[in-house]
């Protein structure tokens, strides 16, 4: 079985629908109900934790949570959904990330939309807690007995960085997906000790910096245009999105695309840059957007596994 160490943003998210028992008039304060849909773990890591871990990846998130019940509940979720949770510990010095997904119609245009929220118990301001590059992460990878295949993180913090950096000297295959490059600086450091880096068109409008590079995969992200690819400087690949007329909850398609192309990349070992060609990559890519089109049609963005 091949295994993935995953570290950065989790969070217990709410997912929720509003409905309007007077109907919707656009431009109007409409009044509405609300329905607790699920809550259960979340953010980027957290899905992808889960989702390898449903494709028979064995995957070990690091996560430093705190003792609230919520923190407690991600670590038996991450655990309830197959991970392997020996490196995710509860402490009063820990954080715990809070995100309210909420399912509505847009106020101006009607349409259907969702609105966040990233709160932590206790506080209206998310917290989030990961190993400090000063002392925990050399600790860790001290301590480590094994090397993953797959190293996945989506935050540029330095201890994760360090990380990365170390990992991919043993041979491990590091996945960096950012939220965005908000933070230039840290944003190239981490593409630096990377050897796949995915992000939305949206988030990463800037691409000069894939022009440095020639030893790794970017790949971007672009809705319902689907995505493209460049393999070590060879050019630009689209790959078409899968049409779905059922849409239900799109906001776990970027998780399920990622979980999916990682866990390909692991059944074809294509566990580094040097064994991938720009066919075995849009083959694995191919499926992946396959899989996150079914996963729209099913609300939270685990709701594909849960329906079993």
């Amino acid at each position: 079985m091949k295994t993935c160490l995953l570290s950065g943003n989790f969070a217990l998210d709410t997912i929720v629908t509003r409905d309007y028992p007077n109907g919707f008039v656009i431009g109007k304060s409409n009044k509405f109900t609300e329905t607790l849909v699920t809550e259960t773990v979340g953010n980027t890591c957290g899905n992808v934790a889960c989702m390898l871990a449903y494709f028979g990846v064995h995957t070990f998130p690091i996560a430093h949570l705190d003792l609230s019940e919520q923190g407690v509940q991600i670590k038996s979720d991450l655990e309830r959904y197959g991970a392997d949770v020996r490196f995710v510990e509860n402490s009063a010095s820990g954080g715990t990330t809070l995100l309210r997904c909420t399912h509505k119609r847009d106020k101006t245009t009607g349409e259907h939309t969702v609105s966040f929220r990233a709160t932590s118990p206790g506080s209206r301001f998310p917290k989030r807690r990961f190993l400090r590059v000063r002392d925990e992460a050399p600790a860790f990878m001290e301590s480590l007995d094994f090397t993953p295949d797959v190293f996945f993180f989506d935050a540029a913090e330095a201890g994760l960085r360090y990380l990365a950096g170390e990992l991919r000297k043993r041979g491990t295959v590091v996945y960096f997906e950012p939220e965005s490059d908000a933070d230039k600086n840290k944003f190239l450091k981490a593409v630096e000790v990377s050897d796949i880096v995915k992000f939305s068109h949206e988030k990463v409008t800037d691409l000069s910096f894939v022009d440095h590079y020639t030893d790794k995969l970017f790949i971007r992200t672009m809705g319902a245009e689907g995505l493209e690819f460049n393999l070590c400087g060879q050019g630009w690949v689209k790959v078409a999105a899968v049409p779905n007329d059922n849409v239900v909850d799109w906001e776990g398609a970027g998780d399920w695309t990622t979980s999916q192309f990682i866990a390909c990349l692991c059944e074809r070992d294509l566990l580094s840059i040097s064994q991938m060609t720009t066919d075995s990559v849009r083959e694995c890519l191919e499926i992946a957007c396959a899989t996150a089109s079914r996963s729209v049609s099913y609300l939270g963005s685990k709701g594909m596994i849960n329906a079993g």
